[in-house]
């Protein structure tokens, strides 16, 4: 019985020590960071299991368009850690990704265990805007994606083609090309 009671006490001792630390670990980044737009308010915990709740395809552009009837046409919503930010107007949206588009073209800094996949962002679709991003670009499109080299690459694409048909087919367990195709 001693066991049971001091693992409940320690169980609720580490939740209450990570609500409090994520109260002011949010509180301590929103007074450093950039000043970002308007949105609904933000706790931690219960924010996050209300988009637990949402089903994205479904919910989110009425509650997008709710949000952005009365916080203007730019908003910021938290998404579990991460602030993310939706614009409504299609001119204050030219003007960010066309005129300042350097400005919006990074991306966040990977969590620790994002750098294992991702190679410490040193991939074309990690890596923050710079060199690194310029030179895979620039690689990627003289190596991969230039017509010279699609149609040395034909042959492989035909054959994984025929293969993924050929799957399908077994997996529907109809041997007419007229189902698939």
């Amino acid at each position: 019985m001693e066991s049971s009671s001091s693992w409940f006490i320690a169980i609720v001792s580490f939740c209450i020590i990570f609500l409090i630390r994520a109260i002011f670990s949010t509180r301590t980044t929103t007074k450093t960071t950039v000043t970002l737009p308007p949105g609904p308010p933000h706790i931690p915990i219960l924010t996050t299991l209300s988009w637990l709740r949402k089903s994205f395809s479904s919910q989110l552009e009425p509650f997008l368009k709710t949000l952005h009837t009365k916080y203007g046409p730019i908003i910021t919503l938290r998404i579990g850690s991460r602030p993310a930010i939706f614009i409504a107007d299609h001119s204050i949206a030219h003007h960010a990704l066309i005129q300042n588009s350097s400005v919006f073209s990074d991306r966040p800094k990977a969590l620790p265990t994002g750098k294992i996949n991702t190679s410490n962002q040193h991939n074309i679709s990690s890596a923050s805007y710079g060199p690194t991003w310029r030179t895979l670009r620039r690689n990627l499109a003289s190596e991969m994606l230039h017509p010279s080299k699609i149609k040395s690459f034909s042959e492989i694409r035909n054959w994984v083609l025929e293969t993924l048909i050929n799957r399908l087919k077994s997996a529907s367990g109809s041997e007419s090309s007229d189902s698939v195709t």
